[in-house]
């Protein structure tokens, strides 16, 4: 997966998520690097993700497991 691709969880597939941010990619800025640290200290590893998206008009993020996600085609 890679920011910007549209993933859907496994277990909720009508809700779009956008990826914004992969734990392994080299951090590009300050939330980038705080969204690594963060990560690393809880259990996340190379390749989970962190993403976006809408609630009806609330927008929400988490970070995920990569197993738990699928990509949009």
């Amino acid at each position: 997966m890679n920011i910007g691709d549209v993933v859907f969880l496994n277990s909720n597939p009508e809700v779009p998520m956008t990826v914004e941010y992969v734990l392994g990619n080299e951090p590009k800025g300050m939330k980038e690097n705080m969204l690594s640290k963060q990560m690393q200290l809880n259990g996340y590893e190379n390749g989970d993700v962190y993403c976006t998206w809408f609630e009806g008009k609330n927008l929400k993020n988490a970070l995920f497991k990569k197993q738990m996600l699928t990509k949009k085609e």
